[in-house]
């Protein structure tokens, strides 16, 4: 079975709403360490070498569900750039069945550290979500 998948970074923030303020987990948290919103954000977090670079990430270290019954499919995964780049709170909000969903929570855990997004010159917390078309052919 052949697979092939592509990031949509333009329709990646799919039911986050725009705001400039962070978001907060717990109230206690969100005062040490808020989580921004990504559209809010005045310097966005970036993958080393960019979005292709990530996509082509993706593409060499995702492997595709092999049950015959598997047609094809979307994940959605959030996660929460750190300020040291580092990807946390790995959530899958979507799962296109047989694995999908638990293979980009492990290809996403491999992933290098980001250029951390950053708020009035200062690294913050950032929170991220992706779709991955996933067709089987």
């Amino acid at each position: 079975m052949k697979l092939f998948f592509y990031l949509l970074m333009l329709s990646v923030f799919q039911g986050v709403s725009a705001q400039t303020k962070p978001t907060s987990l717990s109230t206690q948290n969100a005062e040490v360490n808020p989580v921004y919103d990504v559209k809010g954000i005045e310097e966005k977090p970036e993958y080393p070498g960019g979005v292709n670079a990530f996509t082509s990430f993706i593409g060499k270290n995702f492997k595709a569900p092999t049950h015959k019954n598997f047609k094809g499919g979307r994940v959605i995964a959030s996660f929460v750039i750190e300020k040291d780049g580092s990807l946390t709170e790995i959530k899958i909000l979507k799962d296109a069945g047989y694995g999908s969903g638990e293979e980009a929570t492990r290809v996403l855990q491999l992933a290098e550290k980001w250029t951390p997004a950053k708020q009035s010159g200062v690294p913050v917390r950032c929170a991220y979500v992706i779709p991955i078309q996933l067709v089987a052919n």
